[in-house]
């Protein structure tokens, strides 16, 4: 009786030893993992923040090209009819937005989402002003019937949209 009393005695004092060393050995390696998941963070943010702060400088200079003011200042060809232009400043616009198509990987999907809005309305208000001159105008008429068009939409979607990329940004490196 003596002997089965010293050997649960035994087992429980083993059983407890067991229990604190697992639970130590267990703490160290959740101290060690939440280390390591630390520094992937930190890795991770060091490496991607370059590309993510290239990404913001690319929407924004995309949003500034796009904007009806700049882009029928830049592609505005006088010698060209209204039709020839408007499907150069819907080209421009397409080719500008596809050629920074993969900066969606770098910004939040709303932000994306908003530029992609930007860019539809800005072909929209070239569309709009296209349809609303006659046969023969001139890409100067065009030019001048966009910028009218858009000063009437304050603030413009492309504004919106640089303003929330800028404050996104703020926050993402903040």
């Amino acid at each position: 009786m003596e002997l089965i009393f010293v050997v649960i005695s035994f087992l429980i004092a083993l059983l407890a030893i067991v229990a604190v060393v697992y639970l130590f050995v267990k703490r160290q390696h959740d101290a060690s993992l939440i280390g390591l998941q630390t520094e992937l963070s930190t890795q991770r943010q060091n490496y991607f923040l370059p590309s993510k702060l290239e990404a913001y400088q690319r929407c924004i200079l995309l949003l500034d090209r796009i904007a009806p003011a700049n882009l029928t200042l830049r592609t505005l060809q006088v010698t060209q009819n209204a039709r020839t232009q408007q499907t150069l400043l819907i080209k421009t616009v397409r080719d500008e937005f596809e050629h920074n198509i993969a900066q969606q990987l770098f910004i939040s999907p709303t932000g994306w989402q908003m530029l992609v809005q930007a860019k539809e309305e800005v072909i929209r208000v070239i569309n709009i002003a296209a349809n609303t001159l006659d046969a023969d105008a001139s890409a100067t008429e065009l030019a001048a019937k966009i910028l009218e068009i858009a000063a009437q939409v304050t603030p413009f979607p492309t504004e919106i949209c640089r303003a929330y990329l800028q404050e996104e940004f703020q926050r993402f490196s903040a």
